[in-house]
């Protein structure tokens, strides 16, 4: 007796069945993205009425002060270049956070980081000379990578070696790049024709190419997003990314499904070194043109925050940075046009902040209840 066989599909059935499910998982994906983008609309709606209530027991006009908050961050063709400009470093910030804390590397110093990227990169711009447009500027931005990695390494070898708290280390070391690049531009490096202390004027050779004329974005911008395309495709689709984020997720099953752990955490950190650092290069080299005490406003910070509200995901950190970057821009228009303080774009930041982290809390509860309801049935 024969066994009777199932009859197999034909090649159009099969292209069928394949197009169909196609379909429906980008149906599942859009669906899932209006959700997700509904969800941060109305976070950020409840996060500027905040922000209109502190404006409005100040005694001002919110619409008023919102009004001349959007006009200073995109009200023209110079003002939109401001503002892109200043995502640059927000997305390379961000980028640097998003890997390490993807990885449950809880990088702190990207502001230490940033700084010494940034000096290194000023150093290479005002050492040397005469060297082509091409080549200057790649070793400039090279220094800033190098030294932003290499700031990272004194807190990731203490954790794989002794397991110190990265945490700890990593803050510490921010104050110690701050006042250190403050005392090699006070004394060794300082420009003597400079009224702050700050280092010589980097080589025009150094200096980015600008985009827009008039204005100071350049070419940095454009490094930034292809940078964010190049860390998303290397963290969910190559092989040490998935590494890293499996480590992220549980070190000790990652462990013992042989996955290197502390090559994975060494990486991670190294990593968002040098993004950061890279960060700094963009800065001095793009805006700047020199190095000085105190240029940064916090951008490592804001790289943190940048990276949690993007959910740690490189391509959220692009509108996550924007969004901050237009907030910063504004924020100073706002406060020069119509006498508010720059306070409110903090307490924007904050509730902002505050919603987000709240709807990734309940998530992570409505995940653990679903997992959790059958087993008890």
């Amino acid at each position: 007796m024969t066994k009777r066989e199932e009859p197999k599909p034909s090649s159009n059935e099969s292209s069928t069945i394949t197009t169909r499910a196609s379909r429906s998982r980008l149906k599942s994906i859009l669906i899932e993205v209006a959700i997700q983008a509904a969800n941060y609309a109305l976070i950020l709606l409840v996060s500027l009425l905040a922000g209109g209530l502190v404006i409005l027991f100040a005694g001002k006009n919110p619409i008023e002060a919102y009004g001349a908050l959007f006009d200073g961050a995109l009200g023209g063709t110079l003002k939109i270049a401001d503002t892109l400009d200043r995502a640059s470093v927000l997305i390379l910030a961000g980028l640097a956070a998003a890997v390490a804390f993807r990885t449950s590397v809880w990088n702190l110093g990207l502001e230490g980081q940033l700084y010494m990227g940034a000096f290194a990169a000023a150093w290479v711009g005002f050492s040397f000379h005469g060297l082509p447009l091409a080549i200057h500027i790649t070793l400039v931005l090279l220094a800033g990578i190098v030294a932003g990695a290499l700031w990272a390494l004194p807190a990731i070898f203490l954790k794989i070696r002794w397991n110190v708290n990265e945490v700890v280390s990593t803050l510490m070391l921010n104050y110690i790049a701050i006042l250190f690049t403050a005392y090699l531009v006070a004394f060794p490096f300082k420009d003597p024709a400079a009224l702050f202390p700050g280092t010589p004027v980097l080589d025009a050779s150094a200096r980015l190419p600008r985009l827009i004329p008039g204005s100071v974005l350049n070419i940095g911008f454009i490094l930034a997003l292809v940078l964010a395309f190049v860390v998303n495709w290397f963290m969910f689709r190559s092989k040490q990314g998935y590494e890293l984020r499996m480590v992220g997720l549980n070190a000790r099953f990652a462990g013992y499904a042989g996955m290197p752990v502390k090559q994975s955490a060494f990486l991670a950190m190294m990593l968002s070194g040098a993004l950061v650092g890279l960060g700094g290069a963009v800065v001095i080299a793009g805006f700047f043109g020199r190095f000085i005490t105190s240029f940064s406003v916090g951008y490592g910070w804001d790289g943190m925050l940048i990276s949690l509200l993007a959910q740690n995901h490189p391509l959220g950190v692009i509108p996550a940075a924007l969004f901050y970057a237009g907030l910063s821009n504004g924020g100073m228009a706002m406060q020069s046009a119509t006498g508010v303080d720059q306070a409110v774009v903090t307490v924007v930041k904050g509730t902002l902040l505050a919603f987000v982290t709240v709807k990734v809390f309940i998530d992570f509860l409505n995940r653990r209840l679903r997992k959790w309801a059958p087993s008890t049935s």
